[in-house]
């Protein structure tokens, strides 16, 4: 009885030895990483596959118009970011994803440049914009900016998709907001609550298509 004792009490430390272990692995992995600049909760978050949400910081405008805003949602996908980026910018099938977003065209292209139109349906009214991509393959971002002779029921608005290699399985999606000014008074508190739940909202559904390599749909 005592040698089963005693050898329960070894398998037991070993276990104990083996996870302290995989869990210093686990956290060597990670450094040299994208995810080195976010904080330890941001990190955290993330690796649990939840999103992280940073809220608007704001910063007045020169012209005395709508403040300037750079909230951001971020995720971990579980897929290459060559695969992520290339199904991303297949932009005809961004309403699949994109919450609210009930149409989506590209109207014109060229090698790193796409004009796109979009609607947004939030029930009580349907919202039109086009925007101009810049794409830059190189660093898998993508900048939009409110296309100034497109339809717009949307004043301005301009911002970022960027995907960032973790490892080769592993990529970081990060959407940024860096200015948004609708044309028509809204409350600032509703603004900051649409871009809370907008934002983290894309980027939970994109990852959903992404790793079911473009099955689920919202």
């Amino acid at each position: 009885m005592r040698v089963w004792k005693n050898l329960g009490l070894m398998v037991l430390v070993m276990l104990v030895f083996a996870r302290a272990w995989a869990a210093d692995q686990s956290g060597k992995a990670l450094t040299g990483t994208v995810l080195d600049r976010l904080t330890p909760e941001q990190r955290k978050k993330l690796l649990a596959g939840e999103e992280v949400y940073q809220p608007p910081l704001k910063v007045e405008s020169q012209a005395g118009g709508q403040p300037n805003l750079t909230a951001a949602a971020m995720i971990i996908i579980a897929a290459p970011v060559e695969q992520c980026f290339k199904m991303f910018c297949d932009f005809d099938r961004q309403y699949l994803y994109f919450p609210a977003i009930t149409n989506s065209k590209a109207l014109n292209r060229s090698e790193n440049r796409v004009v796109i139109y979009k609607e947004l349906d939030y029930r009580v009214a349907v919202f039109r914009y086009t925007h101009i991509l810049t794409i830059d393959p190189a660093r898998r971002r993508v900048d939009f900016v409110t296309d100034p002779t497109g339809v717009n029921d949307i004043k301005f608005s301009q911002g970022f998709f960027q995907f960032e290699k973790i490892d080769d399985t592993r990529a970081l999606f990060t959407y940024g907001l860096v200015k948004l000014d609708p044309g028509i008074k809204i409350p600032e508190f509703i603004q900051e609550y649409m871009t809370s739940r907008d934002l983290p909202k894309m980027a939970i559904n994109l990852k959903k298509y992404i790793e079911s390599g473009g099955k689920w749909k919202k």
